[in-house]
């Protein structure tokens, strides 16, 4: 049994992901998170929108050179000496959860961190269901306030 990732997320990620769910609808769009690791937490401090020009009502892949170039740009602007990539986000404007796939992606993406990565699935009714990986596994998630 793996042991809880406790998650705290900042007002301005879920607004950042729930207006650009919301603009994006009927397609699927989705970014980076970006906080650090606060002992045994993750912190979520902010999220950026990353375009996929492909984007469809079912999918949104990463485009890894236009994720780099946001992940460079929301470091350089928030300025925060810790802030880093702490996972993904996506919103699924269909009726569901993560699917095996993303599971699958934040699994493997995990496994090059020592610390967990998250993934956030806006869902079409506005619940965020939070995923946790840590080197190729996944955890439950425990959120709580800052």
């Amino acid at each position: 049994m793996t042991s809880p990732v406790p998650v705290v997320i900042h007002h301005d990620a879920r607004h950042t992901i729930t207006a650009a769910a919301g603009r994006a609808a009927p397609l699927e769009t989705g970014g980076l998170l970006l906080g650090w690791w606060d002992s045994d937490r993750v912190i979520v401090r902010s999220a950026v929108e990353v375009v996929d020009p492909a984007a469809s009502g079912t999918s949104w892949i990463r485009r890894e050179n236009l994720a780099q170039q946001a992940l460079d740009r929301a470091i350089a602007t928030l300025g925060h000496p810790w802030m880093g990539y702490v996972g993904d986000w996506h919103s699924h404007p269909a009726a569901c959860e993560a699917s095996p796939q993303d599971i699958r992606s934040i699994r493997n993406a995990s496994r090059a961190y020592a610390q967990p990565l998250l993934l956030i699935v806006h869902r079409y009714d506005g619940v965020l269901d939070i995923r946790a990986a840590r080197r190729g596994r996944s955890h439950t998630v425990l959120e709580v306030t800052g």
